[in-house]
């Protein structure tokens, strides 16, 4: 009778221990990547701006996760205009970098 009952407590902590939840541990960084928060119903657009926070509070350059598919035309009529007004965003980003010295981008 021994040999029955410790093969019954065998078995029920193996179902016990097979029926239990998988706890799949997720981090922060992990639910802040922009292909995770795609592929959890977020916008191309809030995902890139989530991560271009991330890369400004940590000290990164922002550079755009996705180019905007624009006519060569456009693009150089737009930069050109960016170049004539100093008060536009040429680079049609939400987010720039603050660089304090000139350097030859600025032209």
């Amino acid at each position: 009778m021994g040999a029955m009952k410790r093969n019954l407590l065998l078995s029920l902590a193996v179902i016990a221990f097979l029926s239990g939840s998988a706890m799949a541990a997720v981090t922060p960084e992990q639910t802040t990547d922009p292909e995770y928060m795609i592929n959890q119903g977020y916008s191309q657009l809030t995902a890139e701006d989530v991560f271009m926070l991330k890369s400004r509070a940590a000290g990164k350059p922002i550079e755009p996760l996705y180019e905007k598919n624009q006519n060569k035309f456009v693009r150089a009529c737009r930069k050109f205009y960016a170049y004539l007004d100093p008060g536009i965003d040429g680079v049609d980003r939400l987010h720039h970098d603050i660089n304090p010295s000139p350097s030859l981008s600025d032209l």
